[in-house]
């Protein structure tokens, strides 16, 4: 985890501290090594929520983008008790989780089922060469703006996440996100949406709808 509570107050971990697990309240300690991101670790245990799964720069530099009070927040099912951490809530109901690592299907329904409100962002910056030439190059739609996609790599990005319930935005490393629209499995066609990462930051700090990419703009 990126952050445990310090004498109350959230804190990123180094050497000294000591901290407390803002999610169970157990102990934790951190490790900071030369190798690893910085992170706390609960002592002695796994971590308290199994969706857990360790970060990398990518995860980090997408969450900078966002206040610190808006990061790593427990959600809470009013129902059933059940809570997971949450890579960004922000104030108005949106989570935003980002995935680097491949996700079994059964964890993506049931953290999709849990949270309301989700939108996945997607690690594909390994897939960016094969995106590149898979794209078209012109639109097929202007209002808002819609890209087909013949894909040619072997990776399954696109297989894997069209059936997800959520919507789901792919980062390839660009200055653009790429909603994923439409993907036929068999044939390996689809569509993609674009938008700016700076306003789809900008509407997910705001609560404002998230804004699509028209041929006028």
């Amino acid at each position: 985890m990126r952050f445990a509570l310090v004498n109350g107050e959230k804190r990123e971990a180094k050497p000294e501290l000591k901290g407390i697990c803002p999610n169970c309240e157990s102990e934790m300690i951190p490790k900071c090594g030369k190798i690893k991101i910085w992170h706390w670790a609960h002592k002695g245990q796994p971590p308290c929520d199994p969706w857990w799964e360790s970060e990398t720069d990518w995860h980090r530099n997408w969450k900078n983008n966002f206040p610190k009070e808006w990061q790593e927040v427990t959600h809470i099912d009013e129902q059933s008790g059940e809570k997971h951490i949450a890579d960004v809530k922000n104030p108005f109901g949106l989570i935003l989780e980002f995935q680097h690592s491949p996700l079994k299907f059964e964890e993506r329904i049931a953290r999709e089922k849990f949270y309301d409100n989700l939108i996945w962002i997607v690690d594909g910056i390994d897939n960016k060469p094969y995106f590149n030439i898979s794209i078209s190059s012109k639109p097929i739609q202007d209002k808002p703006l819609v890209y087909k996609i013949n894909w040619y790599g072997r990776s399954k990005i696109f297989h894997n996440w069209i059936d997800s319930n959520a919507r789901v935005y792919i980062d390839f490393g660009e200055d653009v996100l790429w909603r994923l629209l439409l993907f036929d499995k068999r044939k390996k066609v689809g569509a993609l949406g674009p938008i700016h990462k700076y306003m789809f930051i900008e509407d997910c700090l705001t609560g404002t709808e998230i804004s699509a990419l028209r041929s006028d703009k």
